[in-house]
């Protein structure tokens, strides 16, 4: 029966996933990595889930280095479990555009582990990876700046960023400032120590795009009205 749905203006993204750990468990792996499917052209398709792949599975390095380091564990065997898991989040999905958070853990010792998050905003037409700015006009990276540091004020209701618990009262945006986008809204993503101190875990910082639509650039992938 053709209803007029069965083209649907989504992709399909699975969850794969890989996993090892060494025969005492000492250290253990867990990736979950997204697999896209139903885009108009296979070959960019592929090529999207290669570089993907290979982007989640960089822990795959990380967790040989420490398996083979096996003289180290069998001093400190029952001390500690070394971790890596990933995983990730679809944070928006259209046929033309996706935009996909992964998450990264590990933990090797020491007080606490070590978190960092990634945003990939890929273009399907072609499978361009895009930066802020490619998203955002040239010249106009002050004003954006302004707009990440009044959401985050107004999130932590204070007066300066270091009353909010940041290190600086200033925040500086580089050309590849990780950031993702959800439906209607710009995300600046920061790690935790990047900008504030460990206790604070990750900043982010949502930007409406009303807010800042006339710095947007024109054709975007995704709708900013």
């Amino acid at each position: 029966v053709n209803s007029g749905f069965t083209k649907t203006d989504t992709l399909e993204i699975k969850t794969l996933n890989y996993s090892n750990s060494t025969a005492d468990s000492s250290a253990i792996i867990s990736i979950d990595y997204p697999h896209i499917t139903g885009s108009m052209d296979s070959a960019i398709e592929s090529k999207v889930n290669l570089f993907l792949e290979e982007e989640f599975k960089q822990s795959i390095a990380w967790f040989e280095e420490v398996q083979s380091d096996s003289a180290y564990f069998e001093e400190f065997i029952s001390e500690m479990q070394y971790t890596f898991e990933t995983g990730y989040q679809v944070e928006f999905n259209s046929r033309d555009f996706i935009s996909i958070v992964m998450s990264h853990y590990q933990f090797t010792g020491g007080a606490h582990g070590n978190y960092f998050a990634l945003g990939y905003n890929i273009q399907m037409k072609d499978g361009k990876i895009l930066a802020l700015k490619d998203i955002i006009k040239e010249d106009s990276f002050d004003l954006l700046v302004y707009e990440c540091e009044q959401a985050i004020l107004e999130k932590y209701e204070a007066n300066t960023l270091m009353e909010a618990g940041l290190f600086e009262d200033e925040i500086e945006l580089l050309d590849d400032q990780d950031f993702y986008i959800t439906p209607g809204m710009l995300i600046l993503q920061f790690d935790p120590y990047e900008i504030g101190p460990w206790v604070m875990g990750e900043v982010t910082a949502e930007i409406p795009f009303e807010k800042i639509k006339d710095i947007l650039k024109e054709n975007l992938p995704f709708p900013t009205n």
